[in-house]
């Protein structure tokens, strides 16, 4: 089974490439797939349209919108308003006049006539037709014209392909004659969603193709009829114009073209009503604020409340007007929307997977992880950059997913495989060192090795007090239930703030917050640990009353516990054959000496003034109370010593006031007034939270230990020199 699964990760980066290249290849046109890759388009071309250039001046939309309705009246307009407009279009020589509508119906016959008859003054002039099978639709249409129109006859390919029906809406005669006919067909581009991103080139009319409104309005812009269109379905739509020149449209197999959408805001725009105004205004011979002369004017639906509209790739909802603007916008300045093919794009993308999984194969897992996600990024960069520079685009969504699959799968194995190895490093180790060093150890990918290094840690030193006592009094077993329930909760404790536990001698518990993993705020957690200990004790002890069968002593037990901060040397010692992760230095001779030392101030908790510094500097929501400046056996710098009170939140009245005499008094202490600091401490003995005969196991406190030592001082004065420095005789 060993063999197989080594073998598995050697062949995996050979062989998982090409298998997800076989699958992309199979759900290249999935509609999920085309879906999602549409919803990458889309993105793109919003990506653009801040950066898009303008649109070709020669376009002008005449849009029918919100103003015009409200002065000229509701929609549909009669045939006379148009004349009208027509009319005062005449003069001023635009290139096309192209109505976006379909006159399929007849109206007053007059207004018909003079509407036709005013078309016929423009060269350029076209009108809508659609191909549906409306109720309002002819029959089969088998005729080869539409008025003058004429259907294309220079056609390779299957017609069925393309988008159209037998019957449709087509303008009535006398407009047919007069005007040209485009196909005005802009239906949703794909079964995936309604966003309209194509627009078809020719539409299918019974059994003619017939060319749509955006190819109709090209010819006329250029005087040129249907028999100068070449249409090769699937590859290209070739107009070959007066002087011989060949424009060569992209078109798939339904003859559309795939639009090239820019920023729609660009595109020219006039008010239908304003335009009218300006131009009865400007006569035949004046000049009009919006210029109409060899421009291509296309007027349609852009009010809100007609039903002219549909999303595209860049708006929810588009007038499609716009659309065939757009489409046309393109056509005129021949720029081209392109997609890469299938097989260059899975032969590129399984190169980018070869060689991207051979670069991070043995690499550690962050950079497994970081190294295809920065190349996905620059991929999706390159995609968009291509796309802006030159319209092509290249899919983003099936080779982002090959990535992402392909490393997944890669990781996950490496994954599994460390975790069997983490299972198996766990196993041989856990008996012998800490799980928090197991971690490291594993994280490292190396052996155990002899030695260490410095780290800045709070050193954590704990003791029973009068432990002796205890195994005098207890029998084995429940020495051995104690110390484990007691040894359980201090530990968990110390775990939970950050910290590790280092070693158990006895009773003692040795530990370090800061190492193996460092944090900032080292001295604060282990502060709030022991203030968390001496409180979860008073729980222990009243757990072990209710229990019965316990000794007095274990009704009283008390744990002193000793602090420092500072530089150690963290790491392995030992020997060859056993190591142990331990600390050494003398900040963590000086923390053994806090917990021995605070017997002598009659305190639980004590630490030294760098503790108490990086604890406030951390948070300063833990109370201290300052004990001495002393010098420690085997130590010639002075240290200064406090207590850890608790949370300064959770302080009883009585505490505080206790504290503040406390600190008042060891003013006079400092200052040699021996009767006034004896009376301080006196008073601050009265309230202080832990006095003997009223709190179990406590023999004295830090007020009585201070009126000792004032006594001893008042007779041994130690000069005016003196610098508030004791100087410690035992550990």
């Amino acid at each position: 089974m060993k063999w197989i699964r080594k073998k598995w990760r050697l062949l995996l980066p050979l062989f998982l490439p090409p298998s997800l290249g076989v699958g992309l290849w199979v759900t290249w046109s999935n509609p999920v797939v085309e879906k999602l890759e549409n919803v990458t388009v889309d993105w793109r071309f919003q990506a653009r349209a801040p950066s898009d250039g303008r649109a070709d001046p020669r376009l002008l939309i005449v849009g029918i919108g919100e103003r015009s309705l409200a002065e000229i009246g509701r929609w549909p307009w009669k045939r006379g308003i148009h004349r009208d407009m027509l009319e005062k279009l005449r003069p001023h020589g635009p290139n096309a006049v192209v109505f976006d509508f379909i006159f399929s119906e007849p109206s007053e016959p007059e207004l018909d006539q003079a509407f036709a008859d005013e078309l016929a003054w423009f060269p350029g002039a076209i009108t809508g037709a659609s191909a549906d099978d409306s109720v309002f639709s002819s029959g089969r249409v088998t005729a080869d014209h539409i008025g003058k129109t004429a259907a294309l006859t220079k056609v390779t390919g299957d017609i069925r392909q393309v988008e159209g029906n037998d019957t449709g809406l087509v303008p009535i005669p006398d407009i047919a004659v007069s005007a040209w006919t485009g196909f005005v067909n802009v239906e949703p581009s794909s079964r995936v969603d309604p966003v309209r991103r194509e627009l078809p080139l020719v539409v299918r009319l019974g059994d003619h193709l017939f060319p749509s409104m955006v190819l109709q309005t090209l010819l006329q812009s250029q005087g040129l009829q249907t028999d100068a269109v070449e249409l090769e379905l699937g590859k290209a739509l070739r107009i070959t114009g007066p002087e011989g020149h060949i424009r060569s449209i992209p078109i798939d197999g339904a003859g559309k073209l795939t639009i090239n959408f820019r920023n729609l805001e660009r595109l020219p725009q006039a008010d239908y009503a304003t335009l009218y105004r300006e131009l009865a205004a400007a006569g035949e011979t004046g000049t009009l604020p919006t210029p109409v002369r060899d421009r291509i004017l296309i007027f349609g639906q852009v009010a809100a409340g007609l039903t002219d509209f549909g999303p595209t790739p860049l708006e929810n909802l588009t007038a499609l007007v716009k659309v065939q603007a757009a489409a046309l916008d393109s056509l005129l300045r021949e720029d081209f929307l392109t997609r890469a093919p299938r097989g260059p794009v899975i032969a590129g993308w399984l190169l980018l997977a070869w060689i991207s999984l051979l670069a991070v194969r043995k690499a550690p897992v962050w950079i497994g992880v970081t190294v295809p996600t920065l190349l996905i990024l620059g991929y999706v960069w390159v995609g968009q950059a291509v796309f802006n520079r030159s319209s092509l685009l290249l899919p983003v969504f099936l080779p982002v997913l090959g990535l992402v699959a392909t490393h997944g799968i890669t990781l996950v194995d490496r994954l599994v495989a460390e975790v069997r190895a983490r299972r198996r490093v766990k196993s041989m180790f856990s008996s012998y060192v800490a799980p928090a060093v197991v971690d490291q150890m594993i994280a490292s990918g190396e052996e155990p090795q002899l030695g260490g290094e410095e780290c800045e840690i709070t050193a954590f030193f704990s003791d029973i007090q009068g432990f002796s006592s205890f195994s005098e009094k207890l029998t084995p077993t429940q020495l051995v239930t104690l110390m484990n329930d007691y040894l359980t909760e201090m530990s968990d404790i110390l775990l939970n703030h950050g910290g590790t536990v280092d070693k158990y001698i006895g009773d003692a518990i040795v530990g370090m917050v800061g190492a193996p993993l460092p944090c900032v705020d080292h001295a604060h957690r282990g502060c709030a640990a022991a203030i968390e200990m001496q409180l979860r004790q008073i729980e222990l002890r009243e757990v072990w009353r209710r229990q019965g069968g316990w000794p007095e002593i274990v009704h009283e037990m008390q744990t002193r516990i000793g602090m420092n901060s500072g530089p150690a040397v963290i790491g392995n010692m030992g020997s060859r054959r056993k190591l142990n992760y331990t600390m050494m230095g003398d900040n963590v001779n000086l923390a053994a000496r806090c917990e021995s030392g605070a017997k002598s101030y009659g305190v639980y908790t004590m630490v030294t003034g760098e503790t108490r510094r990086l604890s406030m500097k951390a948070k300063d929501d833990i109370a201290f109370r300052y004990l001495d400046k002393t010098v420690v056996k085997g130590r010639t710098l002075p240290v200064a010593m406090y207590e850890v009170v608790g949370f300064t939140a959770d302080l009883p009245p009585g505490t505080v006031d206790c504290l503040e005499r406390f600190a008042r008094a060891m003013e006079r202490y400092l200052a040699q007034d021996w009767p006034g600091a004896i009376k301080g401490f006196e008073s601050a003995e009265e309230v202080e939270p832990y006095r003997p005969g009223l709190f179990p196991g406590v023999e004295t406190n830090p007020s009585l230990i201070m009126i000792q030592r004032c006594h001893h001082m008042w007779a041994n004065p130690p000069g005016d020199d003196w610098d508030g420095v004791y100087v410690m005789k035992t550990k």
